[in-house]
């Protein structure tokens, strides 16, 4: 994969139910073949994938390597799960989708900073996998609901 001519799958995109791990392994495909351009892999979004697994971003890159296709991956992912619940997975899934700041942390200002220059304008993007997705030009529904870290201090 080469990213300096494309994007990542999306962080929504999943590889064995597991949210963010087929972003993981394009990013690792693209980092071995030295085409990674300007993303990182093992950023912290990937760690909290890594976390989650119980693996760490040399054993993820050696699954990705492992096979041409999210094969390797896929089984990585499958003896890694076999200890979790299936609300431990949901709750995952949906641990990474929510990812946003905290309210009144300086992560805050860094998040609309960024959003002030990636997001096309979206105020009503809240989370770090609608903002990438919006900024690598997948739609991402207008949202109504404001979550307490971005709405204004009384």
């Amino acid at each position: 994969m080469d990213l300096t001519k494309s994007f990542p799958r999306s962080p929504k995109a999943s590889i064995a139910g597991i949210t963010m791990a087929a972003r993981a392994a394009d990013k690792g495909r693209a980092s071995a073949a030295g085409t990674l351009g300007d993303y990182n892999y093992d950023c912290p979004m990937d760690r909290m994938l890594f976390r989650f697994l119980g693996t760490d971003g040399t054993e993820y890159l050696a699954a990705v390597s492992s096979s041409s296709d999210d094969s390797g991956v896929a089984k990585l992912i499958e003896v890694k799960l076999a200890s979790k619940s299936h609300k431990e997975i949901d709750d995952y899934n949906q641990h990474l989708l929510g990812h946003a700041p905290k309210a009144g942390t300086d992560g805050v200002g860094y998040y609309t900073s960024i959003r002030g220059k990636v997001g096309h304008g979206r105020t009503d993007i809240f989370t770090w996998p609608d903002l990438i997705d919006v900024e690598e030009g997948r739609d991402v529904p207008h949202r109504s609901d404001t979550p307490d870290w971005a709405k204004p201090a009384h």
